[in-house]
């Protein structure tokens, strides 16, 4: 296909033309972005996913999350990307799935690459950026410990601090153990304030109310000093992780423990004089603040609750006292219409008897917090990775609506930069769920893929199928095929078989499909994960050698389909949705300048592990099929070769794809690539291909 001079530069002028009006609209109309994370709550904490469908006492309410829910959107199937809350954050704040991330497994306290990240995306997008809460990847020489770490530690030394990482405000814990504590000053972990530990004025902070109040001091500030800018906020709760510890009795009555009202004068609020606690809730008795519905509540057999589930309950609707009490802030301050809040959890409800002092054993079968599923944290059955997720956004969703679409946690970003009003990094994974939220547009299938290993077995609850109980966890992974999720744990090799469930109809995973007429076969799930992912030498899988499968029973022609795109990117975009501005079959690598995509096949000549290497004057992002091969973009110098690392290849034709930013100035891309056994060689163009008829 050939475009003329004259209608490329017609192209050209209409795509200034809309992305002006694309940016001039998204401007005026940029919401406010709230991303509030619980760390272990489950799919079953919540009445309206679960709690008020249950028969009998053994059950609690959450109304405040069920009138958060009824006023926006249930995401039905929204997934983490792996049960455990390490990986979770890195791939949410990078991005990138777990075929991906640089944070796997149990790789807590690990420094988050300097990449970009949602703080530093919205950032250059001209949002005001804070975290408030739980980071845990911080780097540096911090240990795991359970003794009090304080006074030994120096955040400045931590090289993925978040205000290192696109994050203009940080408040909160940055080790991942210290999370554990509800009551910073009682168990001596450090609350940071940026740089600077403000621990010593804590005293009976619950850290809920702590985190609550800090956010809703940060968003009043920020709206009276710049009320024009939009601004996110990361806010990070440590509950409902154990250790199981409740507020204070600072604020009880015959109907609630939760200070009355909400917003610019109600529920908890931030003191300047910190001489007598930070918060209006830091006084009375330390963890005895047990909510009134369920201090004397009685359970089927007639007997109190144990407490483990009083507290478990207690802390429940503590964050659903406080997610109303931010609501209600945004419409004392006139801005809750163009406030987007998403709530959701790392991770699966958790069995543990974690935290500083080991209070009370959590058992999640009390309450079946881990609701209508099978597994629980740490287990890739839908209980440990089907998040309970609710969006709301009173201008744009229309409440009390409910999408099954699939997505995952690296769908954010993409989202996120959408309703910025720019285009995501082609270096992150996920898609814009927008259409899914507003109902407007089509919506674009997500990847929900995973990898996890961990010790253990899932455990023996009497609620999950039989033949699922005490089975061992290691190796595992997950991804889905349409609405048909394959999963597999305990991986030995490659060849290890996927048990196949239509996570639709069969959301327990009760029916094992694998072999069934219709339904995708063992092979398909084998090649889907290994053309989805990279090896991470720290995080080795038994299938990382196995030879990514080609593509066959395709006629091809020489050459690659360049398209176009204006614009101005601060990073390479992944211009997926965008409408080029010209679009040509080139011979090889010719570039042009500006944003450019190359799109086509690459015939690998034999099986065998290659290296490959891109040289460019500006930036550039290479993918086969999905899997990223090679990043010249987030810290790449001009000119410099960026490897891709090992990559075992079947020979055939695998898809091609590369986003590239060129300068104005003799723009220049080359790809080289080295089989063993052989030097590393440009790619000859006869090696580069397209479908036949394009």
């Amino acid at each position: 296909m050939h475009i003329s001079n004259n209608q490329a530069l017609r192209n050209t002028v209409i795509g200034f033309i809309l992305l002006f009006l694309n940016c001039s609209l998204m401007a005026a109309d940029r919401p406010n972005i709230i991303f509030i994370l619980c760390d272990d709550l489950g799919p079953g904490d919540l009445g309206i996913l679960w709690q008020n469908q249950r028969e009998g006492k053994q059950k609690f309410a959450t109304p405040n999350l069920d009138q958060f829910a009824n006023e926006g959107m249930i995401l039905t199937r929204h997934y983490c990307p792996a049960p455990i809350c390490a990986p979770s954050r890195g791939s949410l704040l990078t991005g990138r799935h777990q075929g991906h991330c640089a944070i796997r497994n149990t790789q807590f306290d690990k420094e988050l690459p300097d990449e970009y990240t949602l703080g530093s995306v919205l950032q250059k997008a001209g949002y005001a950026t804070a975290v408030i809460g739980k980071w845990g990847l911080q780097g540096g020489k911090y240990k795991l410990s359970r003794e009090g770490r304080r006074g030994d530690r120096s955040p400045e030394l931590e090289p993925s601090h978040p205000l290192l990482r696109g994050f203009d405000f940080y408040y909160g814990y940055t080790g991942h153990i210290d999370g554990h504590f509800q009551y910073p000053h009682e168990g001596n972990r450090p609350i940071y304030d940026g740089y600077k530990d403000v621990t010593d004025g804590l005293a009976k902070c619950y850290s809920t109310d702590l985190f609550t109040a800090r956010t809703k001091k940060w968003i009043v500030d920020h709206h009276k000093a710049h009320p024009k800018q939009p601004f996110f906020t990361y806010l990070a709760y440590t509950a409902p992780h154990v250790s199981l510890r409740v507020p204070t009795t600072s604020h009880m009555t015959k109907t609630s423990n939760y200070p009355a009202g909400g917003g610019l004068t109600g529920g908890v609020q931030w003191k300047a004089d910190a001489s007598h606690g930070q918060i209006n809730t830091a006084k009375g008795d330390y963890d005895k603040g047990m909510h009134p519905d369920f201090a004397k509540a009685v359970g089927d057999a007639g007997q109190p609750w144990p407490e483990h589930a009083t507290r478990h309950a207690t802390m429940i609707r503590r964050i659903g006292d406080a997610v109303a009490d931010v609501v209600q802030l945004l419409k004392d301050l006139g801005i809750d219409e163009n406030t987007l809040v998403v709530f959701t959890s790392d991770n699966g409800t958790n069995s543990e008897d974690l935290g500083e002092d080991k209070l009370v054993k959590y058992k999640a079968d009390y309450f079946d917090t881990f609701g209508p599923y099978d597994g629980i944290k740490a287990d890739m059955w839908e209980g440990g990775v089907r998040m309970p997720t609710l969006v709301r956004w009173p201008s744009a969703i229309a409440a009390g609506g409910k999408s099954n679409a699939s997505s995952q946690f690296h769908d954010w970003m993409a989202t996120f930069c959408d309703l910025a009003g720019v285009q995501a990094p082609a270096l992150s994974d996920g898609v814009s769920i927008v259409p899914t939220l507003t109902g407007e547009g089509k919506q674009a299938r997500s990847t929900v893929y995973s990898e996890f290993r961990i010790g253990g077995i899932t455990v023996d609850y009497k609620e999950f199928e039989a033949s699922r109980r005490g089975r061992k966890r290691d190796q595992m992974q997950s991804i889905l095929i349409g609405d048909y999720k394959g999963v597999r744990v305990d991986i030995k090799n490659h060849q290890s078989v996927f048990e196949v469930y239509h996570t639709l109809k069969d959301p327990k995973e009760t029916t094992n499909l694998a072999g069934k007429p219709g339904v995708p076969t063992q092979r398909q799930f084998q090649h889907a994960v290994l053309r989805s992912r990279r090896i991470d030498p720290l995080a080795k899988r038994p299938y990382d050698n196995a030879l990514v499968p080609a593509m066959t029973g395709l006629a091809t022609r020489p050459g690659l389909v360049r398209k176009e795109f204006a614009g101005k990117f601060d990073w390479v975009p992944q211009l997926g949705n965008g409408t080029p501005s010209g679009r040509k079959i080139v011979k090889g690598l010719t570039v042009t300048t500006g944003a450019q995509q190359f799109v086509g096949f690459l015939r690998v000549p034999k099986s065998g592990v290659y290296h490959f290497a891109l040289s460019t004057n500006g930036k550039a992002v290479v993918r086969l099929h999905d899997a990223l091969l090679i990043d010249a973009d987030s810290q790449y110098t001009a000119g410099s070769k960026a490897l891709s690392g090992k990559i075992a290849l079947r020979a055939g034709l695998h898809p091609l794809r590369i986003n590239c930013l060129a300068p104005d100035n003799a723009p220049a891309l080359s790809l080289e690539w080295q089989a063993r056994g052989e030097k590393m060689k440009p790619i000859p163009n006869a090696q580069f291909c397209v479908k036949k008829g394009i």
